[in-house]
């Protein structure tokens, strides 16, 4: 007799026979996506969303993240509960690369090269990067120019210039700043008063917050009788902060002053050369709307002489007006209680120009 098989039987073999390739195939697509998160990073957020990706920059304020979905993302410090990244990282401060081990309670635990851990507030660093991204674009150049000036022809004849030009430039935990200045005074009453200036410092960050400082200043300015005013020195500062927004940062130290003038005869030391006391502070701050507004002053107080000492100071809001031209307002201080005999103490100066920054 024969038996009857049921012909459902003859359905399932051939799909039990593709079993194995299915299931290998859901099994590499796990691996896949497992392995796509697991060497990505994560950034938790306050409210529960978790965006995998890679970190781009951590900033005063905020985090850059690169998300898989939506590309580059800012994000405020204060919404992030936790981020983790597989990349080593370049802290302010340390010359070798950093992994982050831990983020917890709003704190980074850090190994770096020397082995030993260590912890840092997250909402107070200012800036950690992926090393990779510091090491292969270690130099960022930012600058602006802006010059004033007054023309007047007819019953009075003017002829004033006034032009500065500032430039920042940093490869790594080395800033140079560089600062210059032209001006040019003519009138009928006045025959071609010149002034120059050009000032470079270096600042080296060796800690997250602290940074030895070189400063130099070469003035020559006609309108106080000075010939060549040579400042040279060495200090210690402190960066409170320093962001694309807003910087605060003090230094203090030691300078060695040389001035030498053009009627030597209207001072009573022909040759001055002094040691001083020097203390400085820079600050500035971007709105929201554009404008950025700045302050920075220094003083200078003679080691020998206490009535010797000298001040200057410049406070001043840069409004954009197209993208790169922007209005600049200045006003300038400038203060020496030892002029040359036919000098004033203190010159002041209001400036409106225009100007470029990048």
């Amino acid at each position: 007799m024969l038996s009857a098989v049921p012909r459902t039987s003859f359905q399932i073999l051939p799909r039990l026979s593709a079993l194995p390739r299915l299931l290998s195939g859901l099994v590499s697509a796990a691996l896949v996506g497992f392995a796509s998160h697991a060497s990505a990073g994560v950034l938790s957020l306050a409210n529960g969303d978790r965006i995998y990706g890679e970190l781009v920059v951590v900033e005063r304020d905020h985090v850059v993240w690169k998300s898989e979905t939506f590309g580059d993302i800012t994000v405020a410090k204060e919404k992030i509960l936790s981020l983790e990244t597989d990349k080593d990282l370049k802290i302010a401060g340390r010359d070798e690369p950093c992994v982050l081990a831990g983020h917890r309670r709003e704190q980074w635990e850090l190994y770096c090269d020397e082995g030993s851990g260590w912890v840092m507030d997250f909402p107070a660093i200012d800036r950690a990067e992926p090393y990779i991204n510091f090491v292969g674009n270690p130099i960022i150049f930012r600058g602006n120019v802006a010059a004033s000036g007054v023309f007047e022809e007819g019953n009075r004849q003017r002829e004033d210039w006034d032009i500065n030009a500032n430039f920042d430039i940093r490869n790594g935990d080395f800033h140079h700043l560089v600062g210059t200045q032209y001006q040019n005074q003519n009138s009928t009453e006045v025959d071609d008063l010149e002034k120059y200036r050009f000032n470079y410092d270096l600042r080296w960050i060796f800690a997250e917050k602290w940074f030895a400082a070189g400063n130099s200043a070469f003035l020559h300015e006609e309108a106080r009788n000075l010939d060549l005013s040579t400042t040279v020195g060495l200090g210690l500062g402190y960066l409170f902060f320093d962001t694309d927004k807003s910087a605060l940062s003090i230094q203090g130290g030691v300078s060695s002053l040389k001035e030498e003038y053009i009627d030597p005869s209207l001072n009573p030391d022909p040759s001055k050369r002094y040691g001083a006391g020097r203390a400085a502070w820079d600050f500035r701050y971007k709105f929201d709307m554009g404008p950025e507004v700045y302050y920075n002053q220094e003083l200078l107080q003679s080691l020998d002489r206490s009535e010797d000492y000298q001040s200057n100071a410049e406070i001043g809001v840069r409004t954009p007006l197209v993208k790169g031209i922007l209005m600049e307002v200045k006003y300038a201080w400038q203060y020496d209680n030892t002029p040359s005999l036919d000098s004033e103490k203190e010159d002041t100066k209001m400036t409106v120009g225009v100007g470029y920054s990048w």
